[in-house]
């Protein structure tokens, strides 16, 4: 026997249908639909969605130098896919920004390695490494 509550009986379930193509057997909210299938928060689901993709996360930690070297490679990749750009020009380019992304690397490790050495150097100066000792007479 089904037990009936104030609100709604306990048996209702969300009206829409999952990917799968099941039925979705979750408990609705006021809307008539449950909290992952509200039409209202569908915008908000995909942005989330495509906010947290690996793509997306990895474009975000690329140094913003090379953002736009990233993007235009894109470009070309659908390029040479519609058949608008020769794959000789595209290697070319993709030759070319390897080299960049080595140089900007290359430097980058350089300043962090910097940074770390004077953090090091006063560290040691601070505990008492770095001063001269006194000679036994």
């Amino acid at each position: 026997m089904k037990q009936e509550t104030a609100a709604r009986p306990i048996s209702q379930r969300c009206p829409a249908v999952r990917r799968d193509g099941r039925a979705c057997s979750a408990v609705p909210t006021a809307t008539g639909y449950c909290i992952g299938h509200t039409p209202e928060a569908q915008e908000s689901r995909r942005k989330g969605g495509r906010n947290t993709s690996r793509a997306a996360r990895s474009k975000r930690l690329l140094p913003a130098r090379l953002r736009p070297v990233a993007e235009r490679l894109e470009v070309a990749f659908e390029e040479i896919h519609r058949g608008e750009l020769d794959p000789r020009i595209a290697t070319a380019m993709a030759s070319l920004a390897g080299a960049l992304v080595r140089v900007i690397t290359s430097g980058e490790v350089e300043e962090r390695l910097r940074v770390l050495e004077v953090k090091e150097k006063a560290t040691s100066v601070e505990a008492g490494y770095g001063r001269p000792r006194a000679t036994p007479q």
